[in-house]
């Protein structure tokens, strides 16, 4: 099954560019499936149909989803969802609060994950893309595979030994309810479960991400980060789409002139940002992108008469990795000469020069107490080590 996501910044036209896809794919005979997995739901007012949580068939081979938490766990989280709302009730809250109040944050992306997971193991579509919420969610939602990992690598099976331990002695005298082996029976199905999950979106021959980004340069800064954590944690980013791109020859006013000079600036950010990965400019449209025609006209814009769907890089251009003390930051540069390679670290970015081009690549939080102590250039590959400091780093006293 073809996994594809679209992420970025709120408000900066994933939506539109999953409903277009997803109408593109479908032209070209491929069962799809448009996930919208964003509380904030408006993939129906994109296709100008109305959703619901199940799988909708909206146009011959397109289906839509708007995922419900609710009842996504009524339905596969049962013995979860039922302990969780007596350990609540226990404690004194309504049943229809209790309800409520499990519904945790992030809650809808981690049932998208399992959808996700459930499409691929029934062979349901050929194509399913998700319309994700924005970029902070989507790297919790894309990180939680490797948290369940560390829960049930450190936790989880010392926690059901103490527990069955617990309940014919200490369980009986308390009135708060221990947890039942079908809870974590239930528990250790969806770490299976996650594992698969892990291993789908990981694989750059069937699945990637595609970052959607407005030229402007908040959304840059942050579609850059995103960029450097996809890659820190093993997605393959293959294509920006730079969404409501000003034409160059619109009108000539004053007030364009400002806008266009600075979007031209910014356009020049994201090729020095983001180098050689494909990339798609979509012009800024006089009208909302609502509805079958438009969509059409949006994909048609985006990917010209490609199919969709196909893969449009699978290479992992950027990888980070340690060993002891150290740690690294690995790019490639297939076509770069050694002499004409400069690295530098300014702040919370590295940059590297290779020739006229110069890449600024924004380093995750546990690089930033370390010193680049050296760089290798090996086919083609560029590698670059930090050193932690010995000691933590000191507050400096007060004057």
């Amino acid at each position: 099954m073809r996994t594809i996501i679209y992420t970025g910044k709120g408000g900066v036209g994933k939506t539109s560019l999953s409903a277009a896809t997803g109408l593109a794919s479908a032209a070209r005979g491929h069962k799809t499936l448009v996930v919208s997995t964003d509380n904030a739901h408006s993939l129906g007012d994109a296709l100008d149909v109305p959703l619901g949580p199940d799988a909708k068939q909206v146009r011959p081979n397109l289906f839509a989803q708007e995922i419900d938490v609710l009842t996504e766990m009524e339905r596969h989280w049962q013995q979860v969802y039922g302990y969780l709302v007596s350990l609540l009730a226990s404690q004194g809250v309504e049943e229809i609060t209790a309800k409520e109040v499990v519904i945790l944050p992030g809650m809808e992306l981690i049932t998208s994950l399992l959808l996700l997971e459930s499409y691929e193991r029934s062979r349901a579509f050929d194509v399913v893309v998700l319309d994700t919420a924005p970029t902070a969610d989507t790297l919790r939602l894309l990180s939680f595979p490797d948290a369940m990992e560390w829960y049930f690598t450190h936790v989880f099976r010392m926690q059901r030994r103490l527990v069955k331990v617990a309940r014919p002695t200490v369980g009986k005298m308390m009135k708060t309810p221990l947890p039942t082996d079908g809870f974590f029976a239930s528990l250790e199905e969806l770490y299976t479960r996650f594992r698969r999950v892990r291993e789908i979106l990981t694989d750059p021959k069937n699945s990637s991400v595609r970052l959607v980004l407005n030229p402007e340069r908040m959304v840059i800064a942050e579609t850059q980060r995103a960029f450097t954590y996809l890659c820190l944690f093993g997605f393959p980013v293959e294509m920006l789409v730079v969404n409501r791109v000003f034409p160059p020859n619109a009108e000539n006013s004053g007030y364009l002139q400002t806008v266009l000079s600075q979007q031209a600036k910014n356009l020049g950010t994201i090729q020095e940002v983001f180098g050689e990965i494909p990339r798609r400019e979509v012009p800024r449209y006089p009208e909302e992108v609502i509805g079958e025609e438009r969509l059409r006209r949006l994909a048609q814009d985006v990917f010209r008469d490609e199919d969709p769907t196909r893969v449009f890089a699978s290479q992992i251009p950027i990888r980070f990795s340690s060993r002891g003390r150290s740690k690294f930051v690995s790019i490639d540069l297939p076509f770069a000469s050694q002499e004409k390679i400069e690295v530098d670290m300014r702040g919370d970015s590295l940059y590297v020069r290779v020739g006229w081009y110069k890449r600024a690549l924004l380093l995750p939080y546990a690089f930033l107490d370390s010193r680049v102590t050296g760089a290798t250039f090996r086919d083609g590959r560029l590698t670059v080590e930090f050193q932690s400091p010995t000691e933590p780093r000191r507050s400096r006293a007060p004057a």
